[in-house]
């Protein structure tokens, strides 16, 4: 999932499902404008492609970043066989340098050698009257006094063979210690060419992965801003639908009040009526045929419940009263009147604010259902027909155990019990 497409959720979802969300209408109707469960569903499942992507990023990230650490030793070993091979060039240098001493030595002694050869040869010519010619061997036999000159020429060519040996075994060593300088060069020239390629591929490596390890860890980085945004959408988004789920709890609890106000003023009226109605028959004179006198039972508004769930004579079961004496005691509790939307879901569900409401299964009981009912004791002898000391024990519960009514309504959502 690229940044373009995050961005493209996170714009349209924050205007459809925060900006447009907003109380109930005041025209008495229901409360509309805020997210749907779908628009929770879709929210998270945009959270979780974003973290998922996240995870995958990491994972490629970690696996860059080994590769980076692998190319990054190869490297290092390149360059170190690089530097031994420079180091034997350099070596091997002096080697032939001190080759090439012995070359220009051997060539200098081959000169001076054959000078040597040319000087005695001129000499013996001079000294002995020297013929190079055939017949001069001849002549010295013939000639008794040219004995000496000719053992004198004898030595000198002797000497003269042994200066042309001495002067071409010079030049032979020359020669060959020139060719063995050239090729040994040759050799360690090509060594340290193919290690300066190696270290510099390897270095090229190196780099081209420290590059990549640099360009997905951007990447990265990105993704987690964009996952921190989407989290923080879902979790807007989440809260306005809860909203918009108090809000409507809230105006159907308003209206199941009004239904049974309604129905209590419908039957006192109808109470009246039968009172009037009897009141006029015992005023009428006997034999008028209006009937027998009847005495009329209180209504009392409905507010006395007699048997609703063990509560017994005398339980006040007024749930309208109920939630107005709830909502004037937040404030003694540290809260606000926001803390009133949650306390009414809370409570309509667990008893209908009723007084006497007992859960036949648990025998959980009153308003705030005390599990055991004496709990309530604490707050006043009077609790199992009174709903102001059940609400009073029950806000403290509220108070000690989750802090507010909304961190308790919270609760009662997750596992339907508070």
């Amino acid at each position: 999932m690229n940044p373009l497409s995050l961005s493209a959720i996170i714009v349209p979802l924050l205007a459809a499902s925060l900006l447009q969300a907003g109380p109930a209408s005041a025209d008495d109707g229901p409360p509309s404008g805020y997210p749907s469960w779908a628009e929770v569903q879709q929210a998270q499942g945009n959270e979780a492609a974003a973290s998922a992507e996240v995870d995958r990023i990491n994972q490629l990230l970690a696996s860059l970043q080994q590769k980076s650490g692998e190319l990054g030793a190869a490297a290092i070993k390149a360059g170190t066989e690089y530097a031994k091979a420079h180091d034997a060039l350099q070596d091997q240098q002096a080697v032939t340098q001190k080759l090439a001493e012995a070359s220009q030595q051997a060539k200098a002694k081959a000169d001076s050698l054959k000078k040597a050869t040319s000087s005695l040869v001129v000499k013996a010519y001079e000294s002995g009257g020297f013929d190079p010619g055939p017949w001069s061997v001849a002549n010295a036999a013939i000639a008794p006094d040219n004995i000496q000159s000719f053992a004198l020429l004898n030595r000198v060519l002797d000497r003269t063979a042994k200066l042309h040996a001495d002067a071409l075994s010079a030049s032979q060593a020359s020669a060959a210690a020139t060719a063995q300088e050239q090729a040994a060069r040759d050799v360690l020239a090509q060594l340290d060419s193919d290690a300066a390629a190696k270290a510099q591929a390897a270095e090229s490596a190196r780099r081209a992965a420290e590059d990549s390890v640099a360009a997905t860890d951007g990447q990265r980085k990105t993704m987690v801003a964009q996952l921190a945004s989407l989290t923080s959408t879902s979790a807007a988004v989440a809260q306005k639908y809860q909203e918009g789920q108090a809000a409507l709890a809230a105006y159907q609890a308003a209206q199941e009040a009004k239904r049974e106000a309604a129905e209590r003023q419908a039957e006192a009226d109808a109470q009246a009526a039968a009172n009037q109605r009897a009141l006029q028959a015992q005023q009428q004179p006997v034999g008028s045929g209006g009937g027998a006198s009847s005495s009329g039972s209180s209504g009392g508004g409905g507010i006395i419940a007699g048997g609703g769930g063990g509560g017994g004579a005398n339980v006040v079961d007024d749930p309208a009263g109920a939630r107005q004496y709830a909502s004037s005691r937040l404030g003694a509790y540290g809260w606000g009147q926001d803390q009133m939307q949650c306390l009414s879901l809370l409570w309509t569900q667990e008893s209908s604010w009723m007084t006497d409401a007992t859960n036949p299964s648990s025998g959980a009981y009153g308003v705030a259902q005390a599990l055991p009912p004496d709990k309530y004791y604490s707050a006043g002898s009077d609790w199992l027909s009174n709903y102001r000391t059940q609400i009073d024990w029950g806000l403290g519960y509220i108070r000690d155990r989750y802090g507010s009514p909304c961190n308790a309504w919270q609760h009662e959502m997750g596992f339907n019990w508070y």
